[in-house]
């Protein structure tokens, strides 16, 4: 959790002490402090369990869906996985999406929903 703290604080502790991915104020840049600091073996990189979680734009709640200029997603996106269709409105691809989270927080009406 410390070493989360320091790279980016993604990585929270809810009531109870389980860790969990807070992706409403930071993402996750896959630094892999973590990964070295769990003693337990409990964090593990598994490449058939990427994405880190599955995203995606909710279409009623979306600024630039509803008519207004917003790219706020897709700007925070360090993989291009967020593209606009259309006119203005974005989507996410999944299968360039790495499920880091990096979009979620600057989302000023948070439409990037989320699971995993």
């Amino acid at each position: 959790m410390e070493v989360c703290t320091e790279e980016t604080g993604v990585l929270r502790r809810d009531d109870a002490g389980r860790p969990y991915l807070a992706f409403e104020e930071a993402g996750c840049t896959f630094c892999r402090a973590c990964l070295e600091a769990c003693s337990e073996g409990v964090l593990r990189e598994e490449v058939e369990r990427w994405p880190l979680a599955r995203f995606w734009i909710d279409t009623s709640a979306c600024l630039a869906h509803q008519g207004s200029v917003c790219v706020a997603c897709v700007q925070a996106c360090p993989e291009g996985a967020v593209k606009l269709q259309g006119m203005w409105r974005p989507e996410i691809l999944t299968d360039r999406c790495t499920g880091c989270g990096l979009c979620v927080a600057p989302c000023p009406v948070e439409a990037v929903r989320w699971s995993g």
